[in-house]
């Protein structure tokens, strides 16, 4: 009984990418109003010209307007879903994105090697978010 309790604390603290799921908390300020990036972040044509986006099965639910929205990305080998949260900053925006990691398949087992590489590309997708929101917002402005 002893080894048994053991064995689940030592898995406790590997914590959920033991098991698959892989959790990334970031944190984004992008320059702009908080009606500006929501806009931008919640519909699926603005997105998909977001590079590295383009071709992703995007599904948005749980909007509250102007304020937080999750976004699920389908492939065949895992499942992302993005919980979202907008908050403003002076004159800018705070993103705060929690992103699950859900490996499809017999790799799911072996998610904890992966963990590093999903926070890099975590981070260069929210990089390409910011500029494209960026670009977004200074287009509608000079129009």
């Amino acid at each position: 009984m002893a080894l048994w309790a053991l064995c689940r604390a030592g898995l406790r603290n590997y914590g959920n990418s033991i098991m698959g799921t892989i959790t990334i908390d970031s944190t984004v300020l992008i320059p702009c109003g908080r009606p500006e990036v929501y806009a931008f972040c919640v519909d699926a044509q603005a997105r998909a010209s977001v590079p590295g986006q383009d071709g992703v099965g995007l599904r948005f639910q749980d909007h509250v307007p102007d304020r937080s929205w999750t976004e699920i990305f389908e492939t065949s080998t895992e499942t992302i879903t993005c919980s979202c949260v907008v908050y403003p900053v002076a004159d800018s925006t705070r993103l705060t994105v929690t992103a699950q990691y859900v490996r499809k398949g017999p790799g799911r087992m072996f998610s904890g090697p992966k963990e590093g590489a999903y926070r890099k590309q975590e981070a260069a997708r929210l990089a390409a978010l910011k500029k494209a929101v960026e670009r977004g917002a200074r287009q509608a402005k000079s129009a």
